[in-house]
């Protein structure tokens, strides 16, 4: 009986155990985006910073104007950034922006709209409440207290309100670095030989480790020699904190990266319950410098590259820069699937409406065609009966930047 394979989710993890966060490095904010803050933030100052004015108006004691409508001279006008502190004398009002330091003294802010919007002297028609239109010091978040968790992934809204606490820098897991290698003798030759094969999984396995937020270098191609395929592999090493090859990994005369890693203590070739894709494998390397640098080789062939690489690839990726694993998003069927027997299947799909994809027709395992063209890629559990019009499926989402 042929060898179906390991799961899915045990390769998966079997690569997760070779990897940890990256060391934190201390950032300015506005090199943070995209990053995973590493420890928890807290703010260092108030938010707001100091009680300010929530609308245009007159800073009043809320008593003065409780027998509304009122006549009261205006001592002043307090914009936002006005750096003196006033104070209001009972029985008067300040003429206050929004964003102004409340006077000493006043304790709620009447709205233009319920006044005569007067200069020397206001009329104000309506009664206002303590505390109304005043946003108090610390409201929105107390100094001290936690702004941002260790573990976010840092976006625009986040650096918004570190900044807005104080923080001008924080502490993150930098970016991971990734060098792709590429092999075969028909992607490494002279492009103008017979035989030879455009290298497109450089660049899409490139693209995808930018699109997951990795720094990529490329190598390669790398012909068909394990000793050129070692010296590239630790060439790599050097400079990354993920090797990613392409090709070699299957039982061909000529199945390089198998050949020159297999016997390297530590590494893993085998099959995989996957279609496409069966051929893995995975290791580690030691870089001069001592660290361990996590090695994962993927199948040659196109299709089945890009979709090792979002299933196996990136989550590794994912867990370098200190990011929980992503769960599978889910779409309902539009019509029925056919499933691979005892393997996951993965399949270009396309969305005919809002969360409900159809397969797209072709040949799965080879059409870069259909790749291009799916705004998904089905994730198929293993099983015997077709999944029928109406299931909820997994699907890793394509789109811009597959993200």
């Amino acid at each position: 009986m042929a060898d179906v394979g390991v799961p899915v989710s045990a390769h998966r993890d079997r690569i997760l155990e070779l990897v940890s966060p990256l060391a934190p490095v201390i950032v300015a904010l506005g090199d943070a985006l995209g990053l995973v803050c590493a420890v928890d933030v807290p703010a260092t100052i108030s938010l707001p910073r100091f009680d300010h004015a929530a609308m245009d108006g007159y800073a009043v004691r809320a008593a003065d104007v409780a027998a509304s409508p009122v006549e009261l001279p205006v001592a002043g006008v307090v914009a936002a950034g006005d750096a003196a502190q006033v104070t209001l004398a009972p029985g008067t009002a300040w003429r206050i922006m929004t964003g102004a330091p409340v006077p000493d003294g006043a304790d709620a802010v009447v709205p233009f709209e319920w006044t005569d919007r007067g200069a020397d002297r206001v009329r104000i028609d309506q009664a206002v409440p303590v505390a109304r239109h005043i946003r108090r010091t610390g409201e929105d978040v107390p100094e001290g207290v936690l702004a941002v968790a260790a573990g976010t992934a840092l976006a625009p809204r986040h650096l918004a309100l570190l900044a807005a606490v104080g923080v001008v820098d924080v502490a993150v897991h930098p970016a991971p670095r990734v060098a792709v290698i590429a092999t075969g003798e028909e992607i490494a030759g002279p492009a103008d030989l017979p035989g030879h094969v455009p290298d497109s999984n450089t660049v899409a396995l490139s693209a995808a480790a930018r699109a997951a937020g990795a720094r990529e270098t490329s190598y390669g191609p790398v012909p068909d020699d394990p000793a050129l395929l070692l010296d590239q592999v630790a060439t790599a090493a050097e400079a990354a904190d993920l090797v990613v090859t392409t090709g070699g990994v299957s039982a061909g005369d000529h199945d390089v990266v198998k050949a020159a890693l297999c016997d390297r203590e530590g590494f893993w070739f085998g099959s995989v319950a996957v279609k496409p894709g069966r051929p893995q494998g995975c290791g580690l390397v030691i870089a001069s410098d001592g660290r361990q640098v996590p090695v994962v080789a993927l199948p040659g062939t196109p299709v089945a590259a890009y979709s090792s690489f979002r299933l196996f690839a990136e989550p590794a990726l994912r867990a370098l820069a200190g990011r929980f694993p992503e769960p599978t998003g889910r779409a309902v069927l539009d019509a029925e699937v056919a499933v691979a027997g005892d393997r996951t299947l993965v399949l270009p799909a396309a969305y005919v409406a809002p969360g409900r994809v159809a397969q797209l027709p072709g040949h799965v395992g080879h059409s870069q065609r259909l790749l291009a063209d799916a705004d998904v890629l089905l994730v198929l559990p293993p099983g015997s009966a077709p999944l029928p019009a109406g299931d909820e499926v997994g699907i890793l989402p394509l789109g811009s930047g597959d993200r």
